[in-house]
């Protein structure tokens, strides 16, 4: 008889420090950073819009979003397209550096530490040598006040 294990596969994303995952099955691109449009009377998060492949994207700043300063644009940033039933979000991210396997019995939920049913945080990951936030992509999706 053979166990077998299960995996979430992840985008890894940055902010300072910090690396946050993006459960790949809400991903539908990585993209360079493209001009974005701004739009009026928007929250501070959102930065504006963007036209691709013929569907205009809402694009909201990754480090506002997580509570985090205004992301600075480098080469190394990335919009990552993330996209459920209702359409396209874009965040703007300092990096996107990886597509890695987590195993999901390593993923602990929030539980403890966060009780809100509404919490960006899906649970926290031991990779490696390292923690990472492993994020609710329903949630960034679903709960756009804009």
């Amino acid at each position: 008889m053979s166990l077998s294990t299960q995996t979430l596969k992840i985008v890894i994303v940055s902010n300072g420090e910090e690396e946050y995952g993006l459960p790949i099955e809400h991903v539908a691109s990585i993209e360079r950073v493209m001009d974005i449009t701004p739009m009026p009377e928007m929250p501070q998060e959102v930065l504006g819009v963007i036209h691709l492949r013929g569907n205009v994207i809402p694009v909201i700043d990754f480090g506002q979003l997580i509570g985090n300063e205004k992301i600075s644009i480098t080469d190394s940033s990335r919009m990552v397209v993330l996209q459920n039933e209702n359409g396209f979000l874009g965040l703007l991210t300092e990096a996107a550096t990886d597509v890695i396997d987590i195993e999901t019995s390593s993923i602990q939920t929030p539980g403890s530490f966060n009780r809100k049913e509404d919490s960006l945080i899906q649970g926290v990951a031991k990779y490696k040598d390292h923690l990472i936030i492993i994020l609710n992509c329903p949630i960034i999706l679903n709960n756009r006040n804009f």
